[in-house]
């Protein structure tokens, strides 16, 4: 029995398998346990992955990286008003609000739309495994998502993957993914409960996740996100670095030239990955400016001690979510790190200090740990026997929970949490009210809303329900039922006229 698991970051994607018991990342073609999720359009093919990434400093206008970014979003949406900014290649959204990619492929103007290129990305990843299984077989794969992805971004990572090739089994969520990487709460004894916080350090952003485990179950109890800030800042340090001690050496500002300036970032980015497991690393670029080769030895010590000042982004992020799930960082028994941004050691100090009082769980590569996990939910799903991977089928469904909390509104400006954010799937919620004598109709708006709710929150009305011609003192009962599929039921009703209406909602 052969099964997949296949997380796709923003920056680059991995590939594990669960074979005869045991799980292992898969290497690509070109012998690396990641692949950049980069494609470039040249006037001979469209390059997939390291080599896409390398001719993007001459390709810059036919090359599309971070697609996971915008996946699911419309021309006026502010990921892509934020990519446009942050890219060179020609997004613009359609009549219908699609988005589409403007490139130039084999001397034609040609058109892709995000989807589609998630669909080569995920065709490169099945050649991979094709490689891995002899040219056939299966490629049955769960895909590991992130726990805030609307139904619709999930819908568009499944069917690109389908099309592809792959036998999508199921999406799991990131946070759950990496636990069950390290088999967290599975094989335990003991029926207490324990917290464990997952923090993912990716090339572009970073969250952490709260999630509370017992029995073999889990369940988040809060996340925070910051998609502003992830491991490219670091390499950025370095290139600042780099390009000062350049300037140094030979008296001219490298900065003077972007295609300069895109291959020291290159330069720094294999210098930082160099520096992970060594002391020392040398970053050389032949023809940096001006005709100029430029060599330079970096010290581990003196990279961490730059990056130190921005360490405190990750710590205050882990706070944010302690604070919203009401724990403190002694209550934390076991931490995961995972991301390729995780991978500098200066992350894995600073967050060891943060929380001196729990267990850092670093047994495998940062940035193919959520791969891993999503294998071993693969190989449940497949009917694996091994004990490493046997889940009891409640636990695997508790991965679902909602991206957003769902709220009420009665005759106020505020939101009542009625449903909080990354409460698990399914779920029921009774909310009562009491009208006073005076009053005979009410009107229940139901929301969703990102949380922590304050007054400047941003809500998403979803159904309204109206109640009329009610006796004095009316007591309402509103049940909520959120089914496993993600659709919310909603009936509201007065106890002494019977009088009640119910909604159906489609959520996630």
């Amino acid at each position: 029995m052969v099964a997949f698991g296949l997380h796709l970051g923003a920056c680059s994607a991995c590939l594990a398998v669960h074979r005869d018991g045991k799980t292992e990342v898969i290497a690509n073609d070109l012998g690396d346990r990641v692949t950049p999720t980069v494609v470039a359009f040249t006037d001979h093919e469209i390059a997939v992955g390291a080599g896409a990434k390398q001719g993007a400093i001459r390709n810059a206008a036919n090359t599309i990286a971070h697609v996971k970014h915008i996946v699911g979003s419309e021309g006026e949406d502010a990921p892509v008003k934020e990519y446009i900014q942050n890219h060179q290649v020609d997004v613009v959204g359609d009549q219908k609000g699609s988005l589409i990619f403007n490139v130039e492929y084999q001397g034609k103007k040609v058109q892709y739309t995000p989807s589609k290129i998630l669909e080569l990305i995920y065709n490169k990843m099945l050649e991979t495994a094709q490689s891995n299984t002899g040219g056939g077989g299966t490629t049955d794969a769960v895909l590991a998502v992130p726990s805030d992805f609307t139904q619709k971004q999930r819908d568009i990572l499944s069917e690109a993957a389908t099309k592809a090739g792959f036998k999508v089994l199921r999406m799991i969520n990131e946070p759950s993914s990496a636990m069950l990487a390290f088999d967290v709460g599975q094989f335990d004894e003991s029926e207490q409960e324990f917290k464990t916080l997952v923090y993912r350090f990716g090339g572009t952003s970073h969250d952490a996740t709260l999630v509370s485990v017992q029995h073999g179950m889990y369940c988040i109890l809060a996340k925070a996100s910051d998609n502003q800030f992830g491991g490219d800042k670091l390499t950025e340090v370095l290139q600042g670095l780099l390009a000062s001690e350049f300037n140094r050496q030979f008296r001219c500002d490298v900065k003077e030239s972007k295609r300069s300036m895109s291959k020291l970032k290159l330069a720094a980015e294999r210098c930082k990955h160099s520096l992970s497991s060594m002391s020392n690393a040398q970053c050389s670029v032949e023809s940096l400016f001006d005709g100029l080769d430029f060599s330079y030895n970096v010290s581990r010590a003196r990279f961490e001690s730059l990056c130190m000042p921005l360490m405190a982004q990750c710590t205050q992020l882990v706070q944010q979510a302690l604070t919203s799930a009401g724990c403190s960082k002694e209550d934390i028994s076991k931490v995961i790190l995972c991301g390729g941004g995780a991978k500098s050691p200066v992350v894995k100090k600073v967050m060891t200090d943060f929380l001196p009082s729990s267990s850092l769980l670093n047994s495998m590569p940062e940035d193919e740990i959520i791969a891993i996990g999503a294998a071993k939910e693969a190989a449940l799903l497949e009917g694996d026997d091994d004990e490493k991977v046997k889940l009891t089928e409640e636990m695997s469904n508790a991965f679902k929970s909602l991206s957003k909390a769902i709220c009420i509104r009665v005759n106020s400006p505020d939101l009542n949490v009625i449903l909080p954010q990354h409460c698990l799937i399914p779920a029921r919620r009774q909310h009562t009210l009491t009208l006073p004598t005076t009053q005979s109709s009410v009107k229940l708006e139901i929301l969703q809303a990102q949380e922590p709710i304050n007054p400047d929150t941003e809500a998403q009305l979803l159904a309204k329900i109206v109640l009329r011609d009610l006796p004095p003192g009316s007591s309402i009962k509103t049940s909520f039922h959120l089914t496993r599929e993600g659709e919310l039921h909603i009936t509201s009703h007065e106890v002494t006229s019977d009088k009640s209406q119910t909604v159906k909602i489609a959520c996630h």
